[in-house]
């Protein structure tokens, strides 16, 4: 069962941090959240509340200044925390970088152009990038199936890319899978003409970000090479946060433009298709490119496996990043509106 040790089950292509690195700026003085009633029968305060529901690393953002910042077990500011299915958001703002690269054309783009050999698989020639980026593709493929854990554990992804069937037609039916993600890998590593996806990235994304910490992306194995596109995006707390902070202004940071504005809205508005869908933390609308909103569209986030959140705020111009070993026994989301409410 992967948990926040996974970054050390697996070999890895480190992702350097930026040539100009620019640290998150503390606020003047921290932030004091409170606890309900109830809560308080329970925790002293926030800190004992997150030690007790198995939360490991935990940072809160206001006007892009840091006001919260906890670390728990063997944790700290260092560590290279798994995103687990935060990395398929981290993937999708890639395929954003890509098409304004022009490495890929345009989301309309049948995946045939960029794999020609799926042509002969039925249904493929149907797949578009916005398929694979909205998870409609058709394919049949579950996350809750044993699939997902040989996808997971694979020694070669490119011998298990391209091996489901198209059960639907595409663009017509939401199917949470890894799959689609690592489609989407392979079709940017093949027009970068040798270079990793990986390098892609940090010239793209990580740099411009100012990363303090280098990262890593977990490779299939050594002598495939592949990215966990889906699933292996590993990284400090605080550079996490960073991905929340670009979505926040619109896909710049610090003022530089590293995602075009328009990318942005179109990646945290709701999806049509996916529609709401019922996972850990209740009832939520899935947006388009690998977010989810709030029912109440207060806030958008990246989840990942065992609770790890990139938790969005507009309104409240606030940022909030936890990583655990599990839940708790906690509503996080919930938990997130209500501080964000305090500020």
């Amino acid at each position: 069962m992967p948990s926040l040790s996974a970054p050390s089950y697996f070999e890895s292509r480190e992702v350097p941090a930026s040539p100009a690195p620019e640290p998150l700026k503390n606020a003047d003085s921290e932030f004091t959240f409170a606890l309900e009633r109830a809560e308080l029968e329970k925790y002293a305060n926030l800190e004992d509340l997150l030690a007790k529901n198995e939360t490991r690393a935990f940072l809160v953002l206001k006007n892009d200044r840091v006001v919260y910042e906890r670390y728990f077990g063997d944790v700290n500011a260092n560590t290279e925390l798994p995103s687990f299915s935060m990395s398929k958001t981290v993937a999708a703002l890639l395929v954003g970088c890509a098409i304004q690269d022009g490495i890929i054309a345009s989301v309309d783009d049948p995946l045939v152009a960029y794999a020609p050999e799926t042509r002969q698989k039925k249904g493929y020639d149907r797949i578009k990038i916005e398929h694979l980026l909205r998870m409609t593709s058709g394919l049949d493929f579950g996350e809750e199936s044993a699939a997902a854990a040989y996808l997971y554990y694979s020694h070669d992804l490119p011998s298990r890319t391209y091996d489901y069937d198209v059960k639907w037609e595409p663009g017509s039916h939401y199917l949470y899978g890894s799959i689609s993600t690592q489609i989407l890998w392979d079709v940017i590593h093949r027009q970068l003409r040798g270079a990793t996806v990986s390098h892609y990235f940090q010239r793209r994304v990580w740099g411009p970000l100012g990363a303090q910490h280098a990262a890593s992306w977990s490779l299939d194995s050594p002598s495939s090479g592949v990215e966990k596109f889906f699933g292996g995006f590993n990284a400090t707390l605080r550079d996490h946060a960073r991905f929340g902070l670009l979505f926040l202004h619109g896909g710049t940071f610090q003022g530089r433009s590293v995602l075009p504005e328009a990318w942005v809205r179109e990646a945290v508005s709701p999806d049509p298709i996916a529609g709401t869908v019922h996972t850990t933390d209740g009832w939520v609308r899935r947006a388009k490119y690998q977010w989810f909103l709030t029912l109440d569209g207060r806030a958008y986030f990246a989840k990942g496996f065992r609770g790890q959140y990139i938790f969005v705020i507009p309104s409240k111009d606030m940022v909030i990043v936890r990583f655990g070993e599990g839940y708790g026994t906690i509503d996080w989301t919930s938990l997130f509106l209500r501080m964000s409410e305090e500020t």
